[in-house]
């Protein structure tokens, strides 16, 4: 068995080294400018067309062939190529002559008109437009690869080290067979049936979640990678885009060979490529884009066509990066890392699987979807309750047989080493230990063992407890895969207090997010917030109202609760508690003439946090957010009951809207409308406040904090109260400044306005405050990322609580900005 391995390798081997690879480049002859997808034909061999740039490679399999090199305005060339050939530059001479094309009108620009024809044709071509449904079987597999160098089977797996990885062969694999459908009243769902990953015990599911095929080049943007480009067949295309006519492709159903190119590059996001334009119908039967740069970046889509339907339907992408020179982002394995993906020490790899080593500029991912079993009749509703993306329990247990009916593209023996190799190779790099840190990181955790350390609870700071020192987290899968243990223990160095909690949830059903939690703690509390129990981040590097908050209260909180996700993009938590409260400061409530600075209050509170227009990847394990889109809203409704030796009945609402608009430019604008209502017997302690961030100093620079991206930076800490209360919140961030790929700040305008009422303030004693029944305006700037994360913010306060001094009116703060 091992000779013939052997033997398999040196005939592999020798048929590489039978090959010579010849790079070259074709540029105009005269301006030295090089010719995007000039069109080169081997006699010996097939055609190819060179990149954006006008590099090609070409491979010669004998000693010698000849080529032809024609190029529309150009005079074809013709050349002799041998073994001896290293390096190829072409330059082609431009015919001044009236170019041999077909006229599409009598407008100066044909290719324009052509474009404007096929805007105008689109939703007749698109098959979510001219179909009531469809359904097709797909089949990815996605690698990132080293092109040149074979998997050694004989390393040592013991001492194999990540630079093994990097230059003996493949660093990841996966497979995958979904079912796509569609329907035009209920939209696009596609269920994984089977999925495999070389390497790890569990599939990496955010590599499902990654747009690296996307299926549509009809729509208005296009998605690759967590990065949107300009569609080349929007209706703003010909704003973004310049094109012009290359050739006519004689085939079956002949085809407009049309070049595009970026014509606001620096403004919107364009890739430059190849449209392949039935001559009848204008409709898309191939396209070939390129972004070069920062990353090499090549994305193919071919279609096939349906007579019947007169239709060209998507039946295979093939999406492949390269070395770059780095400066944009994708995202892989649940985080937004660097693609210079391979580039020598901070690259794709390095950044996924730890490696500090330099690795091989050979290095390429790769993914390849081909389309089978495709139904154009379909015509049934397709589930919209559920994810976008459903992947079915038993996809990760399917057997040979399954896989080699479903395998649509050849499984070659350079994989089956992957197989055998890289489950030793992901072993000796930790690399799902760092994939694990990576997911628990983003949720502002750190496991440790059985243990994920919650790293919001080790030092915290503000005016009322000093320094806060603590320790806190819980259990993860390692310990249960039904349920975990979480708590925490802090310090407070100016009260000298310790706080604490202690807790549990239980996993009802993972998949729907449905658990069951018990908790006790024992802490204090900003007066007058209101946390919804959805919606919030659970973790940030940095909460800036904190530091300055001085009016807290204590509270000793038993609760029990439910949460329950009725579909993806609805989720529920129900709790019930028992708290007892009492004050840090001299303040006191007074209630059918009985004033209270001590009370016990027993609330029912349901909080829900609703996305109707994200998209989602259900898995076993849980969902995973595909794209965040709005609106999304957030409501809580509270009721305290005076049972159980509860002092007072109150009902608290809230609701939160949220919308954002992002434009291709990469400026965007934020709207938060939220409001606020109390009603019955409402203590301050659970009245509302506007988030204010303004410390109470009277120098501007003594104020020198940090700002928030929702508080009112000039509104000053317990200026203000309401039992009822509406605030707007509108930030529009203009495009970045690119003054250098690593310095590109982003100045944002800030609007925020609140209006309020307070009932019954005379029983709130021991407490002044003012109400917002005038409204309150205030307007900002920011200037963020300035150097590494900070910039600075200003603000200023007018209209009715306009104060008498400049100084009193105006803010001036620093931002951070900082991603995990």
């Amino acid at each position: 068995m091992r000779n013939s391995l052997i033997l398999f390798f040196i005939l592999i081997a020798s048929n590489l080294f039978g090959q010579t690879l010849i790079p070259g480049k074709v540029i105009n002859k005269e301006t030295r400018e090089p010719l995007a997808y000039a069109e080169i034909q081997l006699k010996k061999g097939n055609q190819l067309l060179t990149n954006i740039d006008g590099s090609f490679e070409l491979r010669l399999t004998g000693d010698s062939d000849s080529l032809q090199v024609s190029y529309v305005g150009f005079q074809t060339i013709n050349i002799q190529i041998s073994k001896a050939t290293r390096y190829l530059q072409i330059g082609m001479t431009p015919k001044y002559e009236e170019l041999e094309t077909v006229m599409i009108s009598d407008g100066p620009n044909p290719a324009e008109e052509l474009i404007r024809r096929a805007i105008e044709q689109r939703d007749s071509n698109d098959p979510e437009k001219v179909l009531k449904g469809y359904k097709y079987k797909s089949y990815t597999k996605f690698i990132i690869d080293n092109e040149f160098n074979s998997i050694s089977l004989q390393a040592d797996s013991t001492s194999s080290t990540m630079q093994t990885i990097i230059n003996e062969g493949r660093a990841y694999l996966s497979e995958k067979v979904a079912e796509h459908s569609y329907s035009s009243n209920s939209g696009r769902r596609e269920d994984v049936i089977g999925i495999e990953t070389a390497g790890f015990k569990k599939p990496v599911y955010n590599v499902l979640a990654m747009e690296v095929n996307p299926f549509s080049l009809y729509q208005r943007d296009y998605e690759l990678y967590k990065t949107k480009y300009a569609g080349p067949l929007a209706n703003n295309a010909l704003r973004n885009y310049d094109y012009q006519i290359l050739d006519t492709i004689d085939s079956e159903r002949p085809a407009y060979m049309v070049y595009f190119k970026p014509k606001r590059e620096q403004i919107v996001a364009g890739l430059e490529g190849i449209l392949y334009l039935d001559t009848e119908s204008l409709s898309i039967q191939k396209a070939i884009a390129q972004l070069l740069g920062a990353i090499k970046l090549e994305v193919t889509h071919n279609y096939k066509y349906y007579p019947e339907k007169e239709l060209w339907f998507p039946s295979e992408q093939i999406t492949r990066i390269r070395p770059g020179a780095g400066g944009k982002e994708i995202s892989v394995f649940g985080g937004t890392i660097s693609v210079g993906a391979v580039q020598k020490g901070k690259g794709l790899l390095n950044n996924v699987f730890g490696s500090k080593t330099t690795s091989n500029n050979d290095l390429y991912l790769n993914s390849t979807t081909r389309n089978y079993d495709i139904d154009l009749e379909y015509n049934a509703d397709v589930k919209r309750s559920d994810a976008d993306i459903y992947v079915d329990s038993e996809s990760t247990n399917r057997d040979k047989d399954f896989w080699k009916k479903n395998r649509k593209i050849e499984f070659s023996s350079r994989d089956e080493a992957t197989k055998a190799k890289v489950d030793s190779l992901i072993e000796a790099g930790d690399v799902e230990r760092k994939i694990e840190i990576k997911k628990a990181m983003a949720s502002g955790y750190y496991p440790i063992g059985f243990w994920d350390l919650d790293l919001s609870k080790i030092f915290k700071f503000n005016n009322y407890e000093g320094i806060r020192l603590g320790f806190g987290g819980k259990t993860n899968d390692r310990l249960s895969d039904n349920f975990n243990i979480n708590g925490y223990t802090t310090y407070g160095f100016k009260d000298e207090v310790i706080k604490y909690g202690l807790g549990t949830q239980i996993y009802l059903n993972k998949q729907n997010g449905t658990f069951l939690n018990f908790n006790f703690s024992r802490d204090i509390k900003e007066v007058a917030s209101f946390t919804y129990l959805k919606g919030q981040n659970t973790f940030s590097i940095l909460e800036p109202r904190f530091v300055n908050i001085n009016f807290f209260y204590n509270y000793r909180r038993y609760s029990a609760g439910l949460e329950h996700r009725f579909t993806p993009n609805f989720d529920t938590q129900l709790r019930i508690s028992r708290e007892d409260i009492w004050q840090t400061k001299e303040y006191s409530y007074v209630n059918n003439s009985e004033e209270f600075q001590d009370y016990d209050l027993t609330t029912a509170t349901f909080s829900f946090l609703w996305r109707p227009f994200s998209r989602f990847l259900n898995t076993p394990d849980g969902n995973i957010i595909l794209e965040k889109d709005f609106p999304q809203f957030t409501g809580q409704v509270e009721q305290s009951f005076s049972v159980f030796d509860g002092d007072f009945e109150f009902t608290r609402l809230g609701l939160k809207a949220e919308h954002e608009i992002k434009r291709l430019d990469n400026s965007r604008t934020e709207f938060i409308l939220e409001g606020n209502y109390a009603f019955g017997d409402i203590p301050l302690t659970h009245a509302f406040h506007s988030y204010p961030n303004n410390p109470n100093r009277s120098s501007i620079f003594r104020r020198f904090s940090v700002a928030g991206r929702n508080s009112f930076e000039t509104m000053y800490f317990n200026e203000f109260y309401s039992t009822s209360q509406a605030m707007l919140h509108v930030r529009h961030q203009l495009r970045p400044f690119k003054i250098s790929n690593s310095f590109q700040p982003e100045l944002v305008f800030i609007s925020r306005h609140a209006i309020g009422d307070f009932e019954d303030p005379e029983k709130h004693q021991n407490v002044s405050f003012n109400t917002l029944e005038h409204g309150y305006s205030e307007a900002g700037l920011e200037l963020n990322k300035l150097f590494a994360g900070f910039g600075l913010s200003t603000a200023y306060r007018y209209g009715a609580y306009h104060l008498p001094t400049f100084k009193e009116n105006f803010s001036f703060k620093f931002t951070l900005q900082l991603q995990l």
